[in-house]
């Protein structure tokens, strides 16, 4: 069949059953060396890329495309140039549409829209008479969501499935010189329908399109098998081989470790293993290598072997070759664990897409090692490829820099109802079973996958089982996760619930997400849990993290998680002003969206990190260091060596000793840790404890050499030990001082040192302090006020839309109470002449909806230095939720022109963002950054730049002192509160400073439901801080 009319009414874009039609069959990746060197080094291989410029035609449906462009003979000059690899929305045509949940058309499987717009591509290829005594094949790594191939003019075969190879063979329709290849890229297909994977939808061919020349006797797939024996000292390889040739020819096996070879050529012939009683194939070979006390292969040391698989004729002569990189490891389930060369692993792990706020769903080779180096520094030791097969060089990089990767199959229903719905239908278990078996035909040989995925969010039914089946058959070396149906399902090998939280139950009848701590001690059940999704890190989050990581270590059945998610999905974009923003569901006309739920990642989209990367590296460390024992000159810590593999050949222990924040003491000491080991060491502190400091020892474990992921003297993990605490804020010692001056008039109140550089104006209706000038110079620009409210971060919104409220949100909770919106009045405002100050006390009552909401009293004291102490007491209504924050918030003038040089000094806990659950990678010491670095550029604006456990603050002129979080900002809480990006924000001639006594925790077990901690609520009705100012002017 050829012709275009039909290939339009056969309409196979809405048939599961058509799923890849004259595809190949599914195999490892092919490169058809033609002599053995070649195959070891890896060079000169068979495959040309045909990627670059090809011609392009967009249409709104199939029906639209003239059917004349299959021809050799069709005119294109008119038609556009577009890049392949590209998504043609990242190109200009159409649009790209983001959703979560939602699918964006109507649900009617198999059916799609009748608007499903189209992209129809056109390419030469050039072949020599040479080149023809080859088979010629195409392939096609990664189309979305399906396509039709034509050659010359010959319909070739049709392909779903957008992230997996699609391979014909071309041979046929080829001729010497000029071919036309012609393919039709359709949007929507009855695939579509499996592939709802919060993302953004987008379309055409993304990935690298491969010509491979291969010899008409060839070798078709190879499958290899390592193995470790009872000691997991010496190590096998059964190799499986697949040809097409004359059963008499033969297969060579050898294996090498760079140039040397580890093993001698080993060669068989097919019928060299009886399966059963009807006998033998006569199209496959079996073959084992014995390799004695082999290199091992782990994430932590990813020692790589090559093997060379050759096809000889029956006289000798070398046919072609395949070859592999190869680990020897063995993954196991034992004693309720998994287990790699028999010790129980913890996957520090993360969700990963793959995506580029330009190019959309293609990743370049640079693009993929940047993401792993970072994984690594931050202490990651595995990747689940959320939610389908990556590109296949994204294996060999994580099988070369020491990756454990969890496969996931292209298949997630999250917008049916049930969800279960055509995993439970025979009609598409065709559908189902092609996605995951040519996952693992592709994939099977790379050491890094330890762990198959049989999709995301489908529900669970019969396809899972048949999924589960056949893997366990054709791959019994790895074990099987799905999350669907919890831990009732037996398609799983391990439980692998997502968001299921440390304590507590979430119940639901259909699938409860019990606490993991309770989901392993459950009557019968043997396997270890491993949160295939868990953290939501969505804007400013991560709340408790380390809570999860405290179980892990406690619990040996609690092997770790996936934290969700790598990186924010935004894509690049400009205003009509020419300002930057990241985009995300809805801006682009995308009626159906999700909004900002695909901005949930731990770094954005540029690759520059988030604060709350730095939680999870320290969280996730793999060098433990703790304070044993503390004596007056010494402390005693003890060095843990969480890695399993390796010992600590390449790191040093670098030590601070701070007094106040300061540096005064400092050495390194050699680390000598086994792997999964202690180690002892002796610090010795050479100081005398003055009164009233604070003294902490910081440690630091370094690189001592460069890495394939890290410079040397990278960091890899961190501590800080308090070694003496601090007797608490110090009220300004005003013995024997004189008293500022006092001058009332009326409503006004003037309060000035006795030299006059200082002044302080309050108005007694209002209460407030309406001016602070010292050397004629105006230090705040409005009055100082309570402060209760923050511009809700994402996990306050919850699954709140404009239409779709969510009553249990904190944020709608807080609008309901009207936080944010009280009207403040005065009740009273009394001034007192002291013998050595002047004290000012205003009590505030503060109303909404005729009722009131909360009562504070500041008193200020004021003495001749210059210094004003301001404590204050808060008592709120039982009635409240619990509040976002209890504190002051203060404006600074700010000439516009030299906002980027203000510096922001502290001595607290830093140096970057934390919150009261998200600190424990902060450290306590003396830091300064620019007033742009105190703020975090969230993509969906909230609030953000908090630093806890602060002592002192300068910013500009001001000083503050006490026992306080802040953060400084040149944007009103209103405006992060209304903006929906970054360019909606307007930097301001001024600096918000808001000083906080409390502030809630930011939460992040989820993000659609209420996620702060009981502990790291604001639920006390009564409150009480002090801190003092002073002006540097």
């Amino acid at each position: 069949m050829k012709a275009f009319s039909n290939i339009i009414q056969r309409r196979d874009w809405e048939n599961p059953q058509s799923v890849n039609i004259h595809c190949l069959n599914a195999h490892s990746p092919l490169s058809s060396y033609r002599n053995l060197k070649h195959a070891r080094d890896g060079i000169e291989s068979q495959r040309k890329s045909l990627n670059g410029q090809w011609k392009f035609k967009y249409f709104d449906a199939p029906e639209q495309v003239d059917g004349e462009f299959i021809e050799t003979s069709f005119n294109d000059s008119q038609w556009d140039e577009i890049t392949v690899p590209s998504n043609w929305q990242m190109q200009g045509y159409d649009k790209p549409i983001y959703a979560n949940v939602k699918y964006p058309f109507e649900v009617n499987p198999p059916f799609v829209p009748a608007e499903n717009p189209t992209g129809c591509y056109r390419t030469q290829i050039t072949l020599t008479k040479n080149d023809l005594k080859n088979t010629q094949r195409i392939i096609f790594d990664g189309v979305n969501s399906a396509f039709h191939l034509w050659c010359n003019g010959n319909w070739v075969g049709y392909s779903q499935d957008s992230r997996l190879p699609a391979e014909f063979d071309l041979t046929q329709y080829l001729t010497v010189g000029d071919n036309t290849l012609s393919v039709m890229v359709i949007r929507w297909c009855d695939g579509s329908y499996l592939e709802d994977q919060d993302m953004w939808w987008l379309s055409g061919i993304f990935r690298d399109v491969t010509l491979l020349a291969k010899p008409k006797q060839c070798i078709e797939d190879v499958f290899v098998t390592p193995d470790l024996d009872a000691c997991y000292r010496d190590g096998s390889l059964s190799i499986v081989t697949k040809i097409t040739a004359p059963d008499t020819y033969q297969v060579q096996v050898q294996l090498f470790d760079g140039e040397n070879a580890v093993t001698e050529p080993h060669i068989d012939r097919p019928h060299n293993r009886r399966i059963d009683e009807r006998g033998t194939y006569d199209d496959v070979v079996f073959q084992t290598l014995h390799v004695r006390d082999p290199k091992k292969w782990s994430a932590e040391v990813p020692n790589l072997y090559r093997i060379v698989v050759s096809l000889l004729d029956r006289q000798g002569n070398h046919i072609e070759s395949e070859a592999y990189q190869v680990g020897f490891r063995k993954v196991e389930m034992t004693d309720g664990q998994l287990k790699l060369n028999g010790k129980p692993l913890l996957i520090r792990g993360v969700n990963r897409h793959e995506h580029h706020p330009e190019l959309g769903h293609v990743m370049t080779e640079e693009d993929m090692i940047r993401d792993i180096c970072l994984m690594k520094q931050y202490n990651f030791n595995a990747v689940r490829t959320a939610h389908y097969p990556n590109h296949p060089r994204w294996y060999e990089l994580c099988d070369e820099y020491g990756l454990y990767v969890c496969d996931e199959a292209n298949i997630e229903t999250h917008g049916m109802q049930p969800m279960n719905r055509l995993s439970a239908d025979p009609q598409w278990a065709h559908a189902y079973m092609s996605r995951y078996t040519q996952m693992v035909m592709r994939d099977k040989n790379h050491p890094s996958i330890i762990i198959w995925s049989l999709g995301n969010e489908s529900g669970h039914g019969s396809s899972h089982n048949a999924m589960y089946a056949w893997s366990k058959q054709y791959d019994p070396s790895r074990p099987v996760q799905y999350e669907g149906g919890g831990s009732n399902t037996t398609a799983t090998d391990i439980i692998a619930p997502m968001y299921a939280r440390v304590n507590s139950t979430i119940e639901d009848d259909a699938v409860p997400k019990w606490s993991i701590k309770k989901w392993v001690s459950l009557p019968n059940e043997q396997r270890p849990l491993i949160l295939c999704e868990y953290a939501h890190a969505m804007g400013n989050s991560l709340g408790s993290f380390n809570d999860y990581w405290d179980a892990f270590r406690e619990y040996p059945r609690l092997q770790g998680g996936f934290i969700w998610d790598w990186v924010d999905q935004g894509l690049s974009q400009w205003d009509e002003n020419g300002e930057h923003f990241w985009a995300y569901g809805g801006d682009f006309g995308d009626i159906i969206n999700d909004r900002q739920f695909c901005i949930n990642g731990l770094i954005f989209p540029d690759r520059s990190v988030h604060p709350t990367l730095e939680e999870a590296k320290y969280c996730q460390r793999m060098i433990n260091v703790t304070l044993a024992e503390q004596t007056e000159d010494q402390c005693r810590l003890t060095v843990t060596n969480e890695n399993l593999f390796r010992a600590t050949d390449n790191e040093i222990l670098r030590w601070q000793l701070l007094e106040n924040g300061v540096v005064i003491q400092s050495g390194q000491q050699v680390l000598s840790v086994a792997e999964d080991s202690k180690q002892e060491l002796v610090i010795d502190l050479a100081f005398t404890p003055k009164a009233q400091a604070e003294y902490h020892l910081n440690t630091d474990i370094t690189l001592t050499h460069s890495t394939k992921w890290a410079e040397e003297g990278h960091v890899c993990a961190t501590e800080q030990f308090a070694l003496r605490n601090h007797a608490g804020l110090q009220l300004p010692s005003t013995a024997n001082a004189l008293a500022p001056q006092l001058n009332q008039q009326d409503t006004k109140v003037v309060v000035s040192s006795l030299d006059e550089t200082h002044q302080w104006q309050w108005d007694t209706e209002s209460g407030l302090l309406t001016h602070w000038i010292v050397d004629g110079q105006p230090q705040v620009i409005k009055a100082l006020v309570d402060n209760f409210y923050r511009a809700p971060l994402d996990n306050d919104i919850g699954i709140s839309e404009i239409d779709n409220i969510d009553p249990n949100a904190w944020a709608c909770r807080w609008e309901l109470a009207g936080i944010g919106q009280w009207e403040r009045q005065c009740t009273s405002c009394v001034v007192q002449a002291l013998a050595d100050s002047v004290q000012v006390t205003s009590v505030f009552a503060y109303q909404f909806n005729g009722q009131i909401q909360a009562i504070t009293k500041w008193q200020y004291t004021l003495n001749n230095l210059g210094e004003m102490n301001i404590a204050v007491d808060v008592t709120l209504a039982d009635h409240l939720p619990p509040m976002p924050r209890i504190g002051l918030e203060m404006e600074l003038p700010l000439p516009i022109e030299t906002a980027n040089e203000t510096p922001v000094s502290w001595q607290g806990l830093g140096p970057f963002e934390n919150y009261p659950d998200r600190l424990a990678a902060a450290r306590f010491g003396l830091h300064s950054q620019t007033l742009d670095q105190m703020h975090t550029p969230y993509i969906f604006p909230t609030d953000s730049g908090l630093r806890c456990g602060t002592k002192n603050l300068n910013v500009g002129n001001i000083g503050i002192e006490g026992d306080f979080s802040f953060s400084v900002s040149q944007y009103s809480q209103q405006q992060l509160t209304d903006a929906k990006h970054t360019n909606d924000l307007t930097r301001e001639e001024k600096i918000y400073v808001r000083v906080d006594n409390q502030h809630m925790g930011v939460g992040g077990d989820d993000s659609w439901s209420p996620s702060v901690h009981q502990e790291f609520q604001l639920t006390d009705n009564q409150y009480r801080y002090q801190v003092t100012l002073t002006s540097a002017s």
